[in-house]
């Protein structure tokens, strides 16, 4: 409570970006933060002039935030072609706003290829395509400032209303925000209101590419051919970003800007002859020269923003920072593959081919990795024919080792230069030790497999087993500080994946022109790190970024969550202290694999009289991610689960209900947790006690009860495993419904189809309700970190197309 003109008003702790506060009771009336605002600006007496408001929950809660994003995607092709040529040109324009406010895409694709014989033994092609994109406010993603699922899961205040932060600029400029840091000073405290990190720290970029290849081919003979082909592919890419003066944050302005060209200059031989009546022979030998050239300029404002809306490196509060920096690679090559069929019935594949890298040391830039695959027809078999069941058999084996390199300038060490300090150039040795003896790394791999099909071909299956070893894994593992670095790169690394992949085709049900077609996928891989390089316990992949690690440690999966556990007594109950809090273990242990047990996928479409549909069903089961939003939302009251009752009916919070003279109480809530009471001794030793902390003779049920405060602030200081996640989940993925209008109905108009489609339907049996587990994974190796996850989005769309 404040008094504030003689007046005391019930106010939030605005300048706390916690959710604390008491029960929703619509009797007690309190100051909303826009009333605030409104009584500072106008600074006279009127209707909103400090105007309270019941406390209850939001007419407009964090989901009213959100737009419904609408992407147009139009195309338009010309064909043509005779007895010595064919070309094709097209131009798709996509234009959309995203789900988020002041967010679009905006993108145009030319393309144009062809290809002409200019005579018997000769024959040209050549493709080009130019792709111009912008985009305005891609949503960040993390924990960020920037990325407003942070602020509505994970540090915020569950009362306030949205349609109230729409007006997110004061008429002098500053910002209105709730987080203020007290009810007299306006200014932000830990957080933005959401509708200004949306227009006024909305990032832009622009990609302009062109790719496209030409070359020819020449007939030297009925079965052997040349084709010379050159590939191209350079793209411009610009980001913006920056931060506003009078955001929360210290301001700033960047630019960076990538250009990337890589060219390809290929030959390659082509076989293809019938030996004799058995056997046909089907090679090609060929090479490569890849080179891309990376040149990345990066600069940025420092020491904050001096001139309010404009956005230029020169408006540094300080020398701005930036990085220029130019990478070059070239990757020659050498190849070939041989495929000899017997009588439709054996078949022996192989492959060669060698590499020589530019970033690998010179007695290790080339590296050799065979192939060969052999298969039997075996339905082909005379005996079999009379088996009118069997409509195909085949099985197959293979073996392959691949090689691969690494970045540009991996080998030596250099100086990096540092912004100056004053009149003074500062350079320093970079964070990464690298390494002039790196190997190439190289994988092997085994598979053997069979496909059956049955029935007229009513029934298939599709199998697959495999085995691949990575070796000379090229890492930056972590090494003592006293060494001057962090990382050290090196070969440092055995990984295996055993796996299988099994796929199951069937057309249950054929009545007259009704058809319906099922295709059931199931995969399952085992990971293990076997070694890693001598004196290297870890590999740390990521961070959570607080409590919890990803990490590759031998013997356990690639990906392994590691923090704080419970402490288990030796019957599996869960040690809880005298005070009534969850003990953890002293040291971080293994939490779980953020890989997957299996996934599934099923797939049913049907057909009839022009008509079609499918559905199809994801499917994960197992493995681990870590929460951070959990965490976190836990930690400030967000997540209902901190204002739930607990296994007793109590309520998790304390109620603060007001008297009848109008003061408050509190009616004490809390929470009891389930386990026996103890103690870890010096060797790590449950030791039980009572509930006196007295040493007891066996186990003694925990009865001592903790505030609902308490039992959620204790997910970031108490076992991180509280925040890990079961992974699994059960997704309706996609439905699609078409009908094709026969082209006796269309005139000129041929192959008209008409056809709706929705995405990511609906999700069942996730561990976490307010958490989508596919939203922990990412393109590369940093898997099972949730962190301020952007909402999964349900896409609904319409198709028209046509031929003239």
């Amino acid at each position: 409570q404040v008094d504030i003109n003689g007046t005391t008003y019930n106010i939030p702790d605005y300048g706390t970006d916690e959710s604390w506060g008491p029960k929703y009771n619509a009797n007690i009336q309190y100051l909303p933060f826009w009333s605030l605002y409104d009584w500072e600006e106008i600074g006279k007496p009127t209707d909103q002039q400090l105007a309270t408001t019941p406390w209850v929950a939001p007419e407009n809660d964090v989901d009213s935030f959100f737009e419904t994003g609408v992407t147009f995607t139009n195309n338009v092709a010309l064909t043509g072609s005779d007895e010595n040529g064919q070309f094709r040109m097209s131009y798709t324009n996509v234009s959309g706003s995203g789900y988020m406010p002041n967010s679009k895409l905006r993108r145009n694709t030319f393309n144009m290829n062809g290809s002409r014989k200019f005579s018997k033994f000769l024959e040209g092609f050549a493709t080009a395509n130019y792709v111009k994109s912008y985009a305005l406010g891609r949503a960040e993603v993390g924990y960020g400032d920037n990325n407003v699922m942070q602020k509505f899961n994970q540090w915020g205040q569950r009362q306030l209303d949205m349609k109230s932060l729409e007006k997110y600029r004061n008429a002098d400029g500053t910002m209105r925000t709730w987080n203020r840091i007290a009810w007299n000073n306006p200014a932000p405290h830990y957080s933005d209101n959401p509708y200004w990190t949306r227009y006024m720290n909305a990032p832009e970029d622009q990609r302009d590419r062109f790719f496209g290849n030409a070359g020819v081919t020449l007939t030297l003979l009925d079965w052997l051919k040349l084709t010379g082909k050159y590939n191209f592919d350079t793209y411009t890419f610009r980001a913006q970003e920056h931060v506003a003066i009078g955001s929360q944050a210290q301001t700033y302005y960047s630019e960076d800007v990538r250009q990337v060209t890589e060219t390809n200059a290929e030959f390659l031989f082509q076989v293809d002859k019938q030996l004799n009546e058995l056997f046909r022979l089907n090679a090609t030998f060929g090479g490569n020269r890849m080179f891309r050239t990376t040149h990345r300029n990066y600069g940025s404002t420092q020491g904050g923003l001096v001139i309010a809306d404009f956005y230029n490196i020169n408006n540094s509060g300080a020398s701005p920072l930036v990085i220029d920096n130019t990478f070059k690679k070239a990757i020659n090559s050498l190849y070939g593959s041989a495929s000899l069929g017997y009588k439709g019935m054996l078949f022996l594949d192989m492959t060669l081919r060698n590499d020589w890298s530019s970033t690998l040391p010179t007695d290790n830039r080339s590296y050799l990795y065979p192939s060969v695959t052999g298969s039997f027809v075996f339905s082909e078999m005379p005996a079999l024919e009379k088996y009118e069941w069997l409509s195909f058999g085949k099985v197959r084996a293979g073996w392959a080792k691949a090689g691969n390199d690494t970045d540009p300038y991996s080998l030596f060490n250099a100086y990096d230069n540092y912004t100056n300090f004053g009149a003074d150039i500062r350079y320093s040795v970079p964070s990464t030790l690298n390494n002039s003896a790196l190997k190439p790394e190289s994988t092997t791999s085994f598979e053997i497999g069979t496909e059956l099909k049955f029935f007229n071909n009513r029934l298939g299956i599709d199998f697959t087993y495999y085995s691949n070893k990575t070796t000379d894994q090229l890492l930056a593992v972590q090494v003592s500080g006293t060494s001057g670095y962090q990382y050290a790169y090196k070969n440092a690394g055995e990984m295996t994946n055993k796996g299988i992949e099994l796929m199951l085709t069937g057309t249950p049900l054929v009545i007259g022109d009704f058809k319906w077609d099922v295709i059931v996928n199931f995969a399952k891989n085992n990971n293990e790190m076997v070694s890693l390089a001598e004196g290297v316990e870890t590999y740390r992949i990521g961070t959570g970024p607080f409590i919890a690690t990803i990490e590759a440690r031998v013997g356990e999966p690639y990906g392994q969550i590691y923090g704080t556990d419970f402490v288990y007594d030796a019957n599996g109950n869960k040690v809880i202290g005298t005070n009534g809090r969850y003990l953890k273990t002293s040291k971080v242990v293994p939490l779980g694999s953020v890989l997957p047990d299996w996934n599934a996928g099923i797939t049913n479409a049907f057909s009839w009289k022009g008509f079609d549909a499918s559905v199809l069903i994801d499917i994960q089961h197992g493995g681990k991610i870590f929460s951070t939003t959990n965490m976190w939302g836990m930690y400030s009251g967000i997540l209902e689960e901190s204002a739930g009752t607990n296994h007793l009916g109590n309520n998790i919070r304390d109620e603060i209900v007001q008297n009848e003279d109008g003061t408050y109480a509190s009616n004490s809530g809390g929470v009891l947790l389930e386990g026996v009471i103890g103690k870890l001794d010096a060797d790590g030793n449950v030791v039980y006690l009572n509930a006196d902390g007295t040493v007891a003779d066996g186990p003694v049920q925990n009865a001592k009860m903790i505030s609902g405060g308490r039992y959620s602030w204790d997910h970031y200081s108490g076992p991180a495993a509280q925040n890990v996640l079961d992974a699994s989940y059960i997704k309706l993925r996609e439905v699609r419904i078409g009908y094709t209008i026969p082209n006796k109905y269309t005139g000129p108009v041929q192959n008209l189809r008409v056809s709706v489609y929705a995405r990511n339907l609906a999700i069942w049996g996730q561990d976490n309700p307010h958490i989508d587990p596919e939203t922990t994974s990412s393109s590369g190796n940093i898997q099972g970190i949730e962190g301020g996850a952007l909402p999964s989005l349900r896409t609904i769309g319409f198709n028209l197309s046509c031929n003239l």
